[in-house]
């Protein structure tokens, strides 16, 4: 019929380089889900194995930062936490942590225990979403079912506390918006319970399989060094030892006052990134236990100068919920502000101007995808075609968070 290799994304190319020369195949993978999402990557291959890749991002490319210089900066919250919304709350736990260092605002008590709980359950959120998705992409359709149903009664709980499954909105400059119901954590303690036994079900029937476990072992490696060097974040560094965590070496919520551990794997593979995955779930499960203990049950949602515009009759129901009528009747200072959170796959941070209006003048934001996408092309150098997705899946790269 005519067709032609290039139709198909194969160029087949010749390269005279000392005796015999190099072929080598360049092949298109992307975009399609659920190994590459909405990122195509131009692989140049020598036989089967990967001697070159380049991205080709910015499919799913929404102007974010240039959208959040243009409606009032409460406005943002929604939008901002489609950046990832598996990890919503700590996306905009990091934008509220800027907002409020720009206009001088301070967090109560109560919402800094709120925001270190919810927190937490959204980075079980963001790993178990991540661990599904990267089962799916070594072949396992198990894996994939019992992450994404551990993720649907986690929602749940967002939905009962928040009014929302996958869009709370919930995190507010200077507090939060609603105070959980009391049948909020109750569940949420029988939902730890089970997620201990299923997290050891997941473990021994995806990454203990010899089909998973040799689909990750020794696959993608990045040392230490070169993870340090390309920027890593979250997982993506700490599966090959680079000991950082922003919760513990630049603290903010009530993280100082707990016990919990930087869970770190020095292999530096595919396995890695996927067990310190698991383990921050357990870790996180602990970190909810602590707070559900030491939880104050009452007092304001929102710090003092946050409430010096909402009208008296509003700051009586404090306690329970936020009237935005106050924060739409804020200008911003002439001022700048940074906040930075560690969410699941790593650190998020917000860099935003203030112009004496009620927009923002500038708004800057860096997530850990885009941030690993140079530590994950280096782990592919030399690996086969065939691990491309395992590794992919490994450093839980989301294009819409990269692209902004």
């Amino acid at each position: 019929m005519g067709l032609k290799m290039e139709q198909y994304g194969m160029v087949l190319s010749e390269v005279e380089s000392g005796p015999g020369g190099k072929r080598t195949l360049e092949l298109l993978f992307g975009p399609q889900h659920p190994s590459s999402g909405h990122i195509r990557f131009f692989v140049e291959l020598d036989g089967d194995i990967i001697v070159d890749i380049r991205p080709d991002p910015g499919f799913v490319h929404r102007t974010m930062e240039k959208l959040g210089e243009t409606r009032h900066f409460m406005m943002n919250i929604p939008l901002f936490e489609r950046l990832s919304l598996p990890d919503a709350i700590n996306v905009t736990w990091a934008y509220s942590m800027a907002v409020e260092r720009m206009l001088g605002y301070d967090v109560s008590e109560r919402a800094e225990y709120l925001r270190t709980l919810f927190g937490e359950m959204s980075r079980i959120s963001v790993h178990l979403y991540d661990l599904g998705i990267h089962a799916i992409m070594i072949g396992s359709s198990t894996g994939y079912m019992y992450g994404f149903g551990l993720r649907d009664l986690l929602v749940n709980l967002w939905a009962i506390a928040t009014g929302a499954r996958t869009t709370p909105t919930w995190v507010l400059p200077g507090g939060v918006r609603r105070a959980p119901p009391k049948v909020f954590y109750e569940r949420l303690a029988g939902f730890l319970d089970f997620l201990d036994r299923k997290m050891d079900e997941f473990y021994r029937l995806v990454v203990k399989n010899p089909v998973g476990y040799y689909r990750l072992k020794d696959v993608g490696y990045l040392s230490k060094s070169d993870a340090a060097a390309y920027l890593a974040t979250g997982p993506g560094a700490r599966g090959s030892g680079v000991d950082w965590d922003a919760r513990r070496d630049m603290p903010y919520g009530v993280y100082k006052q707990l016990e919990w551990e930087v869970r770190v794997h020095d292999e530096g593979d595919s396995l890695a990134r996927a067990l310190v995955r698991i383990e921050e779930v357990r870790e996180a499960a602990r970190i909810i236990r602590q707070l559900l203990k030491a939880m104050p049950m009452d007092g304001p949602l929102v710090g003092h100068n946050a409430t010096h515009k909402i009208p008296p009759k509003e700051r009586e129901m404090l306690n329970e919920h936020v009237r935005m009528s106050g924060y739409y009747v804020t200008t911003t200072n002439l001022a700048e502000g940074t906040g930075m959170t560690e969410g699941g796959r790593g650190r998020y941070f917000f860099q935003v101007f203030g112009a004496g209006t009620e927009r923002l003048f500038r708004v800057r934001i860096s997530t850990p995808s885009w941030q690993n996408l140079r530590a994950f092309m280096k782990a592919t150098i030399g690996a086969r075609l065939m691990d491309l997705p395992a590794i992919y899946g490994s450093f839980g790269f989301f294009p819409p968070e990269a692209d902004r």
